[in-house]
């Protein structure tokens, strides 16, 4: 392995994902990706930042320290794990990050396309369980699928990619060998509130806005809530509903020719004004200027 060290390793303007992705050999189409890392990553990482997609990813050389949500978790060859872009996350330390990683990286729209339905009970153990471990046999088996699917998703086949995708989450997510787990860490009920928080967003965010909803459906009250999101993650919990809800506009912008009026409608606000000025204030921009920057 080596690191990227000139400019020609560096891969820019990665299109839907707006993420410089540091290496050569990256393939995708529209929003998906599939990619192998290699390197210390901490180098290209600042140092508190939310991916731009979802992805899974498998380390099969070296070791990374990972902090998800405050918690850290080491990841070894034959480990893999789940990023969402509801996870808050830390730069490696240096000198603790280097790695060869095979990555497959989703928009939401493309999940939402796939038509993947994931029940709340699953999707909060997810969030309080993003990283696993695997047999060797098992990892050689998702490695060569992952890059059995990028060459596939050259093809431009939308059905059959959205088809492998869930097969690969199916794989994934199957113990037919009785060795896959996740990696054990005792999780707080502060930690547990998040997550299920977390999932509750994820699920509801274009229909519901308040922090008293998701407080109501967690059967605790609006405060507890908001000083558990924000001891845990060290983020307030309404910015993280807004930050969902940026997430969705940006991709609706980017990857679909709804007006504005229509994304609006789609995200739960009043009208297009009340949409404007709330992207506004968390993009700079409006979206409509937003929409001809990409």
């Amino acid at each position: 392995m080596r690191a990227p060290n000139n400019e020609n390793d560096i891969v820019k303007d990665f299109s839907v994902f707006k993420w410089h992705v540091f290496l050569p050999g990256e393939t995708s189409v529209d929003d998906i990706a599939v990619m192998k890392w290699y390197g210390n990553l901490a180098n290209y990482m600042p140092e508190h930042f939310f991916a731009p997609t979802y992805s899974i990813q498998i380390v099969t050389k070296g070791s990374i320290t990972i902090s998800i949500n405050n918690l850290s978790y080491e990841v070894e060859p034959n480990g893999g794990y789940f990023i969402s872009p509801d996870f808050l996350l830390r730069r490696p330390p240096i000198d603790d990050a280097y790695a060869e990683i095979y990555v497959v990286a989703l928009s939401r729209k493309f999940l939402q396309d796939m038509n993947l339905h994931i029940k709340l009970a699953e999707m909060a153990q997810i969030y309080a369980h993003p990283v696993w471990r695997m047999s060797e046999h098992k990892t050689k088996r998702v490695v060569q699928f992952m890059e059995f699917l990028r060459d596939i998703i050259t093809d431009k086949n939308r059905p059959a990619t959205m088809m492998l995708v869930h097969s690969l989450f199916t794989y994934l997510s199957s113990d037919e060998e009785g060795r896959y787990k996740n990696v054990e860490i005792t999780l707080s009920r502060d930690e547990e509130i998040t997550g299920k928080f977390l999932a509750l967003v994820d699920e509801y965010c274009e229909k519901q806005h308040g922090l008293d909803w998701y407080a109501s459906e967690l059967c605790l009250s609006t405060r507890y809530v908001a000083n558990t999101v924000k001891q845990t993650l060290g983020i307030t919990a309404s910015s993280c509903i807004e930050r969902a809800l940026t997430q969705r506009a940006n991709t609706l912008l980017c990857t679909t020719t709804m007006s504005i009026q229509e994304i609006a409608d789609q995200l739960g606000f009043q009208n297009q004004s009340h949409f404007g000025t709330f992207f506004k204030r968390h993009e700079g921009v409006s979206p409509a200027a937003f929409r001809k920057q990409q």
